[in-house]
């Protein structure tokens, strides 16, 4: 582990960092607070062993600064204060002030192990509470077979781009598709060949599209690709280069049949000062798809507003 140590006696920071070399730790050296919240600020130290007074920036000092640093962190360092101070009142102070635990001086070393023990033992447990976390977030937030975003997550960061390419005055596209006859895929040859046939179409959009576009799962069958700074003429070539990537794979079953599918796309763009609603102009996208379909399918179709039946 990378320990920092802030103490402003010398002999008293070289014992203490030649013990916990010892022991296999990496060590950070500061002579006063606020030389140890620069290192702090540099250097990835999980743990922190402070002296209480110390010129510049005392001990609790340190904590507050260190605990501030941290805001909106779920990562936060060990601080371990040294210290004479045995009241009620100060310990309260350091607690106060962000520390996670105490030594009171002098001490053995085998007191500093027990401590540096307990402060691993709960950076350990932080660690694991934060993959957790953060695999329920992924979780939350993608789709199962295909790993693409789900569809909570692609209305969210659309909405994001939304307001972005309104402030920076520039459009936003949106692509919609669905695999043609993708009933007669599961019909014919068994879910499991469905379920390669989705996550072969996704990363065959995930290849098509450009930096900065993204892509999930809609639902089913159907996924959205949207297109930050697209217009609709740009969105079109991106459908169309993903049609022509998905009409050439092919799908080998595990019986060695080959399986070719098609997908329909319909386009949309947002721009201008009367731009259309995110989910208005999702769901132009998607009337542009239902175009495609009815046309024959294995084909890209934009939504243009004067050829619109429903348009309000």
């Amino acid at each position: 582990m990378k320990i920092l140590i802030a103490d402003d006696e010398m002999v008293g920071r070289r014992v203490i960092a030649k013990q916990l070399e010892s022991w296999g730790h990496e060590v950070l050296i500061a002579k006063d607070g606020q030389e140890a919240f620069e290192l702090f600020q540099k250097h990835d130290a999980r743990m922190v062993i402070t002296d209480w007074m110390m010129p510049n920036l005392d001990g609790p000092g340190l904590c507050a600064k260190i605990r501030a640093s941290e805001a909106g962190s779920e990562n936060l360092c060990f601080v371990i204060l040294l210290t004479s101070k045995d009241s009620s009142e100060d310990l309260a102070c350091g607690m106060e002030a962000g520390a996670n635990d105490f030594i009171t001086k002098p001490f053995h070393h085998l007191e500093l192990k027990a401590r540096l023990a307990n402060g691993e033992r709960i950076l350990s447990l932080q660690a694991e509470l934060q993959r957790q976390k953060d695999d329920a977030d992924h979780l939350a937030r993608t789709d199962a077979l295909t790993q693409l975003m789900n569809r909570r997550a692609m209305l969210n960061t659309m909405r994001l781009d939304e307001d972005r390419m309104r402030r920076e005055r520039r459009p936003l596209g949106m692509i919609m598709i669905d695999i043609d006859h993708f009933k007669a895929v599961n019909d014919n040859y068994g879910h499991a060949v469905g379920d390669m046939v989705l996550k072969g179409a996704a990363d065959c959009y995930s290849s098509a599209i450009r930096g900065g576009d993204y892509v999930g799962r809609w639902g089913g069958e159907e996924f959205l690709i949207a297109l930050p700074g697209a217009d609709i003429i740009q969105c079109a070539e991106v459908a169309e280069r993903c049609r022509q990537q998905l009409a050439n794979m092919r799908f080998t079953t595990n019986h060695g049949q080959t399986v070719q599918v098609t997908a329909s796309f319909g386009t949309s763009s947002a721009e201008g000062s009367n731009r259309a609603e995110l989910l208005d102009l999702v769901e132009q996208a998607d009337r542009a798809l239902y175009w495609a379909k009815d046309s024959g399918r294995d084909r890209v179709k934009i939504y243009v507003a004067s050829a619109d039946p429903n348009r309000k």
